[in-house]
């Protein structure tokens, strides 16, 4: 049998993955990748005599400062905590937190959204609370950023901020709702 066979296209690769959670996290590791890329282990050169040893390289004026670089590392592993399945009143404004973020991905939910999901007025506020502080932090590390003239980082975290402001607002709209029924 003979024919042509049409050339697969390649699956979509899924924004987020298993380990992403909701991707919060894997923004500011974008961030941090573009900051400070992996570095490269080129093998050192070999002659008859042995290994030459690798020339001194110059240092880059542009490297990122370790503090900066500590507070991006910060940064994920607070995120990673919040993505995390905990236990405990944090545990569940967190998992309230990634719920709204994963609503916000389809648009603004409709009002009332938290009471058909039975959710507690208190922990809508305690998830209120948490996306606010995230969000200023978020804030803080792109003004950081941006004071540093580091676009293509900012460019990551700048995304963080504006879906941490979304998640605070409609945690504050659904909160108003509730108060108004």
């Amino acid at each position: 049998m003979t024919g042509t066979v049409a050339p697969r296209r390649p699956q979509a690769v899924p924004a987020t993955t298993e380990r992403d959670g909701v991707g919060l996290a894997a923004r500011v590791r974008e961030a941090r990748d573009r900051l400070d890329p992996p570095a490269v282990t080129v093998p050192a050169p070999r002659s008859a005599a042995g290994v030459v040893p690798a020339p001194a390289l110059r240092v880059d004026p542009h490297a990122p400062s370790k503090e900066l670089l500590a507070e991006l590392d910060g940064f994920t592993a607070e995120l990673a905590a919040v993505e995390s399945p905990a236990d405990g009143a944090d545990g569940a404004a967190h998992r309230v937190l990634c719920r709204i973020v994963d609503l916000v991905a389809d648009g603004v939910p409709e009002a009332g959204w938290s009471a058909t999901e039975e959710i507690d007025v208190e922990l809508l506020r305690a998830t209120s609370d948490a996306a606010r502080a995230l969000h200023g932090r978020a804030a803080a590390l792109l003004a950081t950023l941006d004071e540093q003239d580091r676009p293509g980082p900012a460019a990551a975290v700048g995304s963080l901020v504006t879906t941490l402001q979304v998640v605070q607002v409609v945690a504050d709209l659904e909160l108003f709702e509730r108060a108004r029924r």
